[in-house]
């Protein structure tokens, strides 16, 4: 039996780019990336904010129900991690964070001409597959 994995679209921008994005303030590039967004029928969440949101979500509800808080926190707080983070987007499908391989790749190929303009400065197709990614650090874990 294949397994099946679930996708999600990463870019990184500029500050600029970044901060009109989360403003939703309109500009050529923001706007571009927006429309394709909503061509597709996703929306593109800023890390830093997601990271953001995840702990104050845990703030409210008891942080011991959620495992990555401290290193979430430690991440926001670090200065050259927010720098990092603020700048990069994963592109949700409604509040799914990972979608389907056809959405995924569909909405990784309208953004190719973006970064061949140099529009947007990375663009990643992630899978699910924790073989191909970097797990969360575990519980006992320290750095």
């Amino acid at each position: 039996m294949t397994e099946e994995w679930l996708y999600q679209v990463r870019i990184k921008v500029s500050k600029k780019i970044s901060d009109e994005l989360r403003r939703k303030t309109p500009s050529n590039s923001s706007n571009k990336i927006s429309l394709i967004a909503t061509n597709f029928g996703t929306t593109p969440v800023c890390t830093f904010d997601a990271f953001r949101g995840y702990c104050a979500e845990a703030e409210r509800n008891g942080v011991e129900g959620y495992p990555l808080y401290q290193w979430t926190k430690d991440t926001i707080e670090n200065p050259s991690k927010k720098d990092k983070h603020s700048r990069s987007f994963a592109f949700y499908a409604g509040s799914a964070q990972v979608y389907d391989l056809k959405l995924a790749r569909s909405l990784h190929d309208a953004l190719v001409p973006l970064l061949e303009e140099g529009q947007i400065e990375d663009l990643s197709l992630i899978d699910s597959n924790p073989k191909n990614n970097p797990q969360p650090p575990q519980k006992d874990q320290v750095d």
